[in-house]
């Protein structure tokens, strides 16, 4: 194998995968008050797919063209090198020459540092989540949870949150806690407790990963819109579950100075 030909399949890829975050997006505003009308469920759901299905056919398509150039007999193809010698085609064997174009060369090393800087940036918010989470962990105290811990924590800023997708953890602010009716604590757990039954912890995680390699701009806006339609659930669900839709309302307001996410240490 050459490895200046994977330039090539590279840049496919990226061609694929952005195009296809163009047309997910164009499909989502289309279908934006339907998909409302359905409910967040059905939002979650487009949006994560929005995230996961532009990298997905980037890869297939890469390497699918990879694959036949590499066992074109195999594939029912033939060796078609030889008619392509005189331009840029892909092969992995014979398409060396993609990295002796300046502007192919020059466009692939642009797309891969947008990638590494989005991997630098994902990596640097998990790992001070992390560290933010431990600190808070150290001064709080563990006040029940049999499936998942619940932690008390010494704070006057509103906040209630689960972190920890190999252990998840939930932590309520003291202040939060004490203001709080028995209703609105139940509200607020369930609330949380959704998010560790519906997998999004790990999901947010896993598409966090694929939005590295999505178009500019869309790929965040996709990432907002699964958050913000996974917390909408996470309220229904909450809702259905302690019968009190009120106190899930209320224990929104109490909330609302606060942070609310998912954590994904």
């Amino acid at each position: 194998m050459v490895y200046g030909s994977l330039i090539g399949f590279a840049l496919v890829f990226i061609f694929v995968t952005w195009t296809a975050s163009v047309a997910v997006g164009a499909l989502l505003t289309a279908t934006a008050r339907a998909l409302r009308n359905k409910g967040a469920a059905a939002e979650k759901r487009a949006a994560g797919l929005a995230i996961v299905v532009p990298p997905l056919l980037g890869a297939i398509v890469a390497v699918s063209l990879a694959g036949y150039s590499a066992f074109p007999e195999l594939l029912g193809g033939a060796d078609h090198c030889d008619s392509h010698a005189s331009h840029l085609h892909l092969c992995l064997t014979h398409g060396g020459d993609w990295s002796t174009r300046t502007w192919a060369l020059s466009l692939s090393l642009a797309l891969s540092a947008i990638v590494l800087v989005r991997l630098v940036q994902l990596a640097s918010t998990i790992i001070s989540g992390r560290r933010r989470v431990q600190l808070v962990e150290q001064s709080s105290l563990r006040i029940g949870g049999d499936t998942v811990p619940v932690f008390l924590s010494p704070s006057n800023r509103p906040f209630c949150f689960v972190a920890g997708f190999r252990s998840p953890r939930i932590f309520v602010a003291s202040a939060l806690w004490e203001q709080s009716s028995a209703e609105e604590r139940e509200a607020m757990l369930g609330h949380e407790h959704c998010h560790v039954e519906n997998g999004d912890l790990w999901r947010s995680v896993a598409l966090s990963i694929c939005a590295l390699f999505g178009a500019p701009y869309l790929a965040t806006q996709f990432k907002r819109l699964w958050g913000e339609a996974t917390e909408r659930l996470c309220d229904r669900l909450a809702a259905d579950r302690t019968g009190d839709s009120a106190a899930v309302a209320a224990a929104l307001v109490n909330v609302a100075r606060g942070p609310r996410h998912v954590g994904v240490l």
